[in-house]
Formats: C-alpha cells, structure tokens, sequence
C-alpha cells in the first residue's frame, strides 16, 4: 500500500511539473512565419519536416500537420497567398496580353442542337 501511495505521488509531481512546451510542436514556434510562408506555397508536412530534420530539428510530419492546424487559419494562409502573388506581379516583367499562340489554342466548339445521341441496345436487363 505504501508503495502504491509513493507511485501516485511520483506522478502527481510529475504531472504538475510537465512543460507542454517541451514538445515538438513547441519547438516551432520560433519558426511560425515560416511554417506559413511555406504553407502558403503548398509545402507538404512531409517536406516541411525534411526541411526541418536536414537543418537539425527533429520533427514529424504528422507534429508539423498538428502545429499548423493549430495556429494558421485559412484566412491566414490566403492573405500569404495574396502577398506572395503582388510580390511576384511586381518583380515579373511586363508579359503579352495573349502568352499562349494561336496556332496552340484549341478550336471553338461549335454549339449542338440540344439532341443527345443514340441510346446503345442492351439485351442483358
């Protein structure tokens, strides 16, 4: 019985002393702006965390995933989209209206009478 008593306390001290922080999600919080810059041009988790683990931190795709879940909204992740887009716009040179040639463009589908066509015969009903 006494033992069982030290056991229960051992671990109530330790789960009153545990640092949530100490995780691997917690490790990327100094890097958030990254993770979303990243998650903005569709970086997958698995890339992100090869990134990451080739740079000396450790972590997994799937801890990267639950980070991200957790701290970018899709609004978030748009508004980097949009910025992103303006800052290529304003650093692309200026393009023809039409980059694509005639020749390569398909031709226009003329418009049918509206009638479909012909019902296949099938004998096994």
């Amino acid at each position: 019985m006494a033992e069982t008593n030290e056991l229960h306390a051992r671990l109530m001290e330790d789960a009153r002393n545990y640092d949530p922080t100490a995780h691997h999600r917690g490790l990327l919080a100094p890097y958030r702006d990254v993770l979303l810059v990243w998650r903005a041009k569709f970086m997958s988790y698995e890339h992100i965390a090869a990134t990451l683990s080739a740079n000396g931190i450790r972590v997994s795709p799937a801890g990267v995933g639950v980070y991200c879940r957790s701290q970018f909204t899709k609004a978030e992740i748009e508004r980097v989209r949009r910025e992103n887009r303006a800052t290529i716009r304003a650093t692309a040179p200026a393009r023809a209206s039409n980059p694509v040639p005639p020749a390569v463009m398909p031709p226009p589908v003329e418009p049918t009478s509206g009638r479909r066509g012909p019902k296949i015969a099938r004998d096994n009903y």
